[in-house]
């Protein structure tokens, strides 16, 4: 059994405040990372999963930023998203200055649960760039991406499984925005190459993403697809996630520990924290 916190896209550094769903205070992240350090000094998560954009931008300084502030009693790990790899040199920054975020000095690796694995597989952003976002999202996996996640899924294909990949699988719900688009839409093709994974290895039974600042689930028979508000932005959310050999169970909470600061949260854009049925759920298998 594995039972960690899922938070995603806290762009420390920051400001000016770039794209954001609920008001932004990366600021104020030494307050915010409170309540987690709280949970992991009590026992209460295994480790930490990021599901990307940990930093706005990736430079030395942010980085080591980043690495004091998730400095935790339990591990902490990446899911590299776009703004952590806004230059070339990238990988090399994060491999070079934040080790410990990753397993075996990679970005791409497989966290073992004991009894289950979740799989950690950045996504790209161009044609031609490995591991670098200059501006486009046209995403995608490498080929030996695709060889190197193949053969873990091969390898743990009896025991339960998760991806975790910083881009959704699939964009935000009308139903649930009250727009008349679908937000942050999906290409079919990225879509399909994850579904297909899922198709033939049904021992996975979920993919965990960030991106959009919004949290929201969808549910399947191939499994739960769930994406995750800005930790950064009011109310400040996390998950709970458990995943072990015959269930799936997922709750949000925003955070309980109190700041010092004023909040401001824009009611107009309270689809972003959806409904109950977009925040949690469990799933026996």
């Amino acid at each position: 059994m594995a039972k960690f916190l899922f938070l995603t896209d806290t762009h420390i550094g920051a400001s000016p405040i770039g794209f954001h769903q609920q008001p932004a205070y990366p600021e104020h992240m030494e307050q915010l990372i409170q309540e987690i350090k709280k949970l992991a000094e009590q026992g209460e998560i295994d480790f930490v999963l990021h599901g990307g954009d940990m930093v706005d931008k990736c430079t030395e300084e942010t980085l080591k930023e980043a690495a004091r502030l998730f400095d935790l009693p339990v591990p902490v790990y990446l899911s590299l998203g776009n703004h952590d790899l806004d230059c070339e040199d990238a990988l090399d920054k994060w491999l070079r200055i934040t080790p410990q975020f990753f397993i075996g000095n990679k970005p791409q690796y497989t966290i073992d649960g004991g009894d289950c694995f979740i799989h950690v597989v950045p996504n790209q952003w161009e044609p031609g760039y490995s591991y670098y976002w200059k501006s486009a999202q046209d995403v995608f996996f490498e080929e030996d991406q695709l060889l190197q996640l193949d053969s873990a899924l091969e390898k743990y294909r009896h025991q339960p499984q998760l991806l975790s990949i910083h881009n959704p699988i699939y964009g935000v719900p009308m139903e649930q925005s009250g727009k008349d688009q679908i937000i942050h839409g999906v290409s079919d093709e990225f879509s399909k190459l994850v579904l297909g994974r899922l198709s033939r290895f049904p021992s996975i039974k979920g993919v965990l993403s960030g991106h959009n600042h919004i949290n929201t689930l969808k549910q399947t028979e191939q499994g739960v697809f769930v994406t995750g508000s800005a930790f950064s932005e009011t109310p400040f959310e996390y998950k709970i996630v458990e995943l072990t050999q015959h269930s799936l169970s997922v709750e949000t909470r925003a955070l309980s520990i109190p700041v010092s600061f004023e909040p401001v949260y824009n009611e107009e854009k309270s689809y972003v924290q959806g409904q109950e049925k977009h925040r949690a759920c469990t799933w026996r298998f």
